[in-house]
């Protein structure tokens, strides 16, 4: 065999390495490591505030669109929409929506719509492993966004207090209690076992 064979025989063998895991279960091993990985160093980030809002950017501009999209469709009228970071007290603020119309009947779905982003990395997730991924810079792009997306489904404290003003969710919330306490109620529970009688 001539080098030249050998040299295309190994980029071939090489090329083939880069290949995520053996069939679905390894390319979604892979997936979730990946954004682990994204989401650990997104973490590591924090040490240098201007790096991390510039490496949240994705999550933070759909974090805040949820909000202000769910605030025209409930009729929350936003009036502000920013995500450039700024000192507010001893902490920052990476972005956020002004509503001029918060009430009990839209402040739970408002204020938790960021939640709608986990949806949103699952389907993205089923997606690209649908698609027979290959290790490199684009697999590597959408596990650094499906990152993005889940740092930016989580509600921040200002959301969460936004989402405590309003009865329906502490219906729901009770709604939930309720049915699962009757789930576990009625089910079944652990038969006896019988052993054979001794005399």
């Amino acid at each position: 065999m001539d080098p030249g064979s050998l040299a295309r025989a190994g980029a071939c063998v090489g090329m083939g390495a880069w290949r995520l895991g053996t069939g679905i279960h390894g390319a979604a091993a892979a997936y979730l490591a990946g954004t682990a990985a994204a989401l650990w160093l997104l973490n590591q980030a924090k040490r240098s505030f201007w790096l991390f809002s510039l490496l949240v950017l994705p999550g933070t501009l759909c974090h805040e669109l949820c909000h202000w999209t769910l605030g025209h469709l409930l009729n929350g009228r936003p009036v502000r929409f920013t995500v450039v970071p700024r000192r507010e007290g001893r902490g920052w603020v990476l972005g956020a929506v002004a509503l001029s119309n918060l009430r009990w009947y839209n402040a739970f779905f408002i204020g938790l719509a960021p939640l709608a982003l986990l949806p949103a990395a699952y389907g993205l997730l089923l997606w690209r492993l649908n698609g027979h991924p290959h290790l490199g810079w684009s697999e590597a792009a959408m596990m650094f966004l499906l990152a993005n997306l889940v740092f930016g489904a989580m509600p921040s404290g200002q959301d969460l207090c936004i989402a405590a003003r309003s009865p329906i969710g502490w219906l729901l919330l009770a709604g939930v209690l309720a049915w699962g306490w009757t789930r576990i109620a009625s089910a079944p529970g652990p038969r006896p076992l019988r052993g054979r009688a001794t005399t």
